[in-house]
């Protein structure tokens, strides 16, 4: 069998859209597979128990039976991490391979999603590359890409990484087509050529697909609708509504699919925002409701408004956060993000420079 682990040089580097990529190619080509995420590091608890909701879009979009917990078998979070730095890894080491040993009986490929980033988990005993030790795994390295930094981290993985698991290659994400494509295929792909690290793909920046949608936000910020309108605008931009109407006005205007967090008792920018067609999101802060007159002239508009409990200078961090901690959602934006992988990545190579073991 032939086990594949992501790894990343940083966080969110799109380590669970290339696991679907490849799992949609395997399963496209009819080869059996089998998907792991051996550690979770952010779980829900709305059954009771922790789960990785990740996980289980990236399950049900491959179509895999596999119960989800033998697919992210374990979750280390508060407690639970501080107790395995603590006392070592708590016997995850052999719940993890019962459970890899489960699913992939009968598989001729495992792609396996590393940690969020390489090295994390060191001294627990429960890194990457102990996970490749511990699978048997070869790794595929990804790196999000913003200049000269990318190919340091990559040098210094590849330096982490020597004596160790097998790398077939690196991928590299969010590259700028206009700016950034030619530099990066004519200089650093024959530069890290050179050094040991074929680059199996490059993936193109898309704005749109780092762009949230309102019923995000609400689920982040904890909020309550207060409109009858659908929460499925996307918002990109967000600006705090703290000035003059007019002031805040020139900037509202200027912004594109804008979400605006102002106090509830603003009722003159509230006003003034809704006057604004590339308002997608208005966020109302303190649990301050607004007056009916701007509920209706929101419904009006096709606006949703969010009552939420915070300030708004803690409301605006939470929403700048969520792009880059948004869970993936099935939808036309994740469908779109896979098949920007699959048309960028040299899937088949990775498969075939996987090792069968």
């Amino acid at each position: 069998m032939r086990t594949i682990l992501i790894v990343s040089t940083d966080n969110r580097a799109g380590k669970s859209l290339l696991s679907l990529g490849l799992g949609l190619t395997l399963r496209e080509n009819g080869i059996p597979f089998s998907y792991m995420k051996p550690i979770s590091s952010k779980v829900s608890y709305s059954t009771g128990e922790p789960l990785d909701r990740d996980a289980g879009t990236i399950r049900d979009v491959l179509e895999l039976d596999d119960p989800l917990k033998e697919i992210a078998p374990v979750a280390l979070e508060g407690p639970f991490l501080q107790e395995a730095i603590e006392s070592g890894d708590r016997g995850f080491h052999r719940r993890i391979v019962d459970a890899f040993e489960r699913i992939t009986a009968g598989r001729d490929v495992a792609i396996v999603e590393g940690r969020r980033y390489l090295g994390l988990g060191t001294g627990a005993g429960l890194s990457d590359l102990d996970l490749a030790e511990l699978l048997g795994a070869d790794l595929l390295l990804l790196t999000s890409y913003d200049g000269e930094e990318a190919i340091d981290r990559i040098l210094c993985a590849l330096r982490m990484l020597e004596g160790g698991p097998n790398v077939l290659g690196v991928v590299i994400n969010e590259v700028a087509m206009e700016s950034q494509f030619e530099q990066v295929r004519d200089v650093f792909v024959p530069f890290l050529a050179d050094r040991g690290a074929e680059v199996l793909g490059i993936i193109p920046y898309e704005r749109r697909l780092r762009w949230v949608q309102v019923d995000e936000i609400v689920e982040r910020l904890g909020g309550k609708v207060l409109t009858d309108v659908p929460l499925e605008l996307p918002v990109e931009n967000f600006l705090v509504g703290a000035m003059g109407p007019e002031a805040a006005l020139r900037s509202f205007r200027r912004t594109p699919n804008l979400g605006v967090i102002t106090g509830g008792d603003r009722h003159d920018l509230q006003e003034a925002a809704l006057t604004v067609p590339s308002l997608h999101c208005l966020v109302l802060t303190g649990n301050l409701r607004p007056p009916r007159r701007i509920i209706e002239l929101a419904n009006t508009r096709g606006v949703p408004i969010i009552l939420v409990g915070q300030h708004t200078m803690s409301a605006a961090l939470l929403c700048q956060e969520l792009p880059e901690r948004s869970r993936l959602r099935r939808g036309a934006r994740l469908d779109e993000a896979i098949e920007l992988v699959r048309k960028n990545v040299d899937l088949e190579l990775i498969l075939e420079k996987a090792e069968d073991r």
